[in-house]
């Protein structure tokens, strides 16, 4: 039986009884910033922050499995009150650590088979296997998990998670340790689509900001265990380049899907077609699609190019420039009111010499959208 509301003696009214509520959370890390935490019932957000701010031990403790005071609620269940705790397997969660933790001496499919046992809301068995395809374990499934690479662990600990389909899924670090293309081209798209299907509440911790952009529409930032309310991706943006915590700069870009043909996704920015290629997604006609533009796959030009086997061209206006520390230039450029951002050459921003307000040409191939 789980401990419900008058147990506690807590007073309903001071909770969301439709998603997440934490009030006065203290740990020995935030001993005199208690965190406080409202989500709905369902979204995705990411958590970032520099490196020993608190990310981890925040998702430890929303699971039971740090001590605390404070209160947690999900879903009109009281989970925490004071002192009293409701235990982690009893909570509607799931936790997946960056470390992976399958239980040693089983093989892939038997932890795959633990999590779909004890799942609330179990998947349909065709949908297991199409996941077992896209994350690539199908043949994995009779080797024992101590035979597995960093990455492939990782893997089947995050399918396992989708496989137990929990109504609150937290996240630690969970693909820290696949390869880069593999996340954004395969793995990123598929969580997009199936917490799409199957919604849930998904806190995605994370120092990967393309992660969280392709992921979350929203943004939680912890640093020196002080929680900031959840904020948009672009203000999450300037505090990772303001603590020198992005490696590159991607832009996030939505547009409205046009068609799918033949594996070439055509997208509608402002009333301007782009083409994305290698897509793994799965998209309706009018569905908005979000992706990653790398500041270094556009080129910038001063007249309208003829055909050419690059196929998109953007319009842009020239909102802004900045010198970069290795020579080159950072452009800000805004098209259908978003902001992208390209890479170049000084010499070439001299050749060009470009001038904010101007409207130029932004080239990019269809393989550069990532996240699709």
């Amino acid at each position: 039986m789980e401990i419900t509301l008058p147990l506690f003696g807590t007073d309903a009214s001071s909770t969301d009884s439709a998603g997440l509520c934490a009030e006065g959370l203290v740990t020995s890390l935030n001993a005199t910033t208690p965190w406080q935490l409202i989500l709905p019932a369902s979204g995705v957000f990411g958590l970032t922050g520099p490196s020993g701010g608190g990310k981890s031990t925040l998702l430890s403790t929303l699971a039971g499995q740090r001590r605390c005071r404070g209160t947690i609620a999900f879903a009109s269940t009281v989970w925490q009150s004071g002192r009293r705790a409701l235990a982690t397997h009893k909570r509607a969660l799931s936790l997946g650590f960056q470390d992976s933790r399958l239980f040693a001496g089983q093989s892939v499919a038997d932890n795959l088979a633990l999590a779909r046992r004890y799942s609330r809301r179990s998947l349909p068995g065709e949908e297991c296997d199409q996941l077992l395809r896209d994350f690539g374990i199908a043949p994995l499934l009779h080797q024992p998990v101590e035979l597995l690479s960093g990455g492939e662990a990782q893997r089947v600990a995050l399918l396992r998670q989708l496989f137990h389909n929990a109504p609150l899924q937290l996240f630690d670090e969970a693909l820290s340790a696949v390869e880069r293309a593999q996340v954004l081209r395969r793995l990123l798209p598929t969580l997009r689509n199936f917490w799409t299907r199957h919604p849930a509440l998904v806190i995605w911790t994370s120092h990967d900001f393309d992660e969280i952009q392709l992921l979350a529409q929203r943004c939680l930032w912890m640093e020196c265990a002080n929680l900031s309310a959840p904020m948009s991706l672009t203000e999450v943006a300037r505090r990772l380049e303001a603590n020198a915590l992005g490696d590159s700069c991607r832009s996030r870009i939505e547009a409205r899907v046009e068609s799918l043909r033949d594996g070439l996704l055509s997208l509608d920015l402002g009333g301007v077609s782009l083409y994305a290629d290698r897509v793994t997604g799965h998209y309706r006609n009018g569905d908005t699609a979000a992706f990653l533009l790398d500041a270094g796959d556009i080129s910038l030009s001063l007249e309208k190019p003829g055909l050419s086997s690059i196929l998109n061209c953007l319009p842009v206006t020239l909102a802004g420039k900045q010198g970069l520390a290795n020579g080159r230039i950072r452009l800000q450029l805004c098209a259908a009111e978003q902001m992208l951002y390209a890479d170049i050459s000084r010499r070439s921003c001299e050749r060009l010499q470009l001038r904010a307000g101007t409207t130029y040409f932004a080239q990019f191939k269809a393989g550069s959208l990532a996240g699709l």
